[in-house]
């Protein structure tokens, strides 16, 4: 009796494979991923024209922005201007402010470099700021620069394209609050840079442009804060306040406008960490919204003196 062997085909496996193989590569069609040499040429065509027009209006959306908006001013300025919704109000700033997510300035004016409490880190902060912000005016751009009286309005030089002249390193320099004595940071009395932001055509209202006042956020951030010096163009070692005068206001994006700053020096008790705060003052300057920080700046110094 002969014995009949039975063989099994998965059929369905089979045709599997060969359905993948296939849709990759047909060799009775010539057929790739299933379109043929014909199709691929048409629908690469069909997108490299649809691409090109994409790239071409783009590209000329852009060159329309460019050559029509103004580069030397903000289209909307003034009551125009978005910012106007609440009311132009300037905002304040301060340096050094190595990380923009802490405000603690915090260091040891003994030791220069360490990741925690180095005061170099500051110092090159201040350095850098400076060197950016603060460049030399070429003397090609010399005669746009004049010399302006305290306490004056030169609004239609100003338009004109003119700045007041001010030059940090020749108005500190009776200061420690230079690169020379590091800022202060080997002391105990560090200079922090307070700067109001600018804002397009923006003008101070009342007798005495803008005046700076710090100090401590609470009772004890005060007690802790033993004197606090303001360093001001014209106005060196005023216990009371500093001040930004009139007659660097409005700025109109000159070429060659320095925007003036105020150093703050402060005295505080070591090993103690102290909360400042910062407040601009004038007649139409809004210092009272802690929510949003229009007007004032914040920030914390711990000067420590330990080995």
């Amino acid at each position: 009796m002969v014995q009949e062997e039975f063989v099994f085909h998965d059929d369905h496996q089979e045709s599997k494979k060969g359905g993948i193989g296939k849709f990759i590569w047909n060799s009775e069609t010539r057929e790739f991923l299933g379109r043929d040499g014909a199709s691929w040429g048409k629908i690469t065509l069909f997108y490299a024209i649809f691409y090109t027009c994409l790239g071409s209006f783009f590209v000329g959306l852009l060159a329309l922005f460019v050559n029509f908006m103004p580069t030397d001013r903000p289209t909307y300025v003034g009551e125009d201007s978005t910012m106007a919704n609440r009311g132009l109000n300037p905002g304040l700033g301060f340096r050094p402010h190595v990380d923009v997510e802490d405000y603690l300035i915090s260091f040891n004016p003994k030791v220069a470099e360490h990741p925690t409490n180095g005061y170099l880190k500051y110092v090159n902060n201040l350095e850098n700021f400076l060197n950016a912000k603060y460049p030399k005016i070429d003397e090609s751009d010399s005669d746009l620069n004049i010399d302006c009286k305290a306490n004056t309005s030169y609004e239609s030089q100003l338009m004109g394209g003119k700045a007041c002249s001010f030059d940090y390193e020749e108005e500190f320099k009776s200061t420690i609050c230079k690169k020379a004595d590091n800022y202060g940071y080997t002391g105990n009395k560090p200079c922090v840079l307070i700067k109001l932001n600018k804002i397009f055509s923006w003008t101070p209202e009342g007798p005495n442009g803008v005046r700076i006042r710090c100090q401590g956020e609470t009772s004890s951030d005060q007690d802790n804060l033993k004197q606090v010096s303001y360093h001001s163009v014209g106005d060196i070692n005023n216990n009371e306040y500093g001040s930004l005068d009139k007659k660097f206001f409005p700025f109109y994006g000159q070429k060659t406008y320095r925007a003036p700053f105020v150093w703050v020096q402060f005295d505080v008790n070591p090993n103690t960490l102290v909360n400042v705060e910062c407040k601009a003052y004038a007649d139409n300057i809004d210092n009272e919204d802690r929510l949003n920080r229009r007007g004032q700046t914040k920030f914390a110094i711990f000067i420590s003196n330990k080995n």
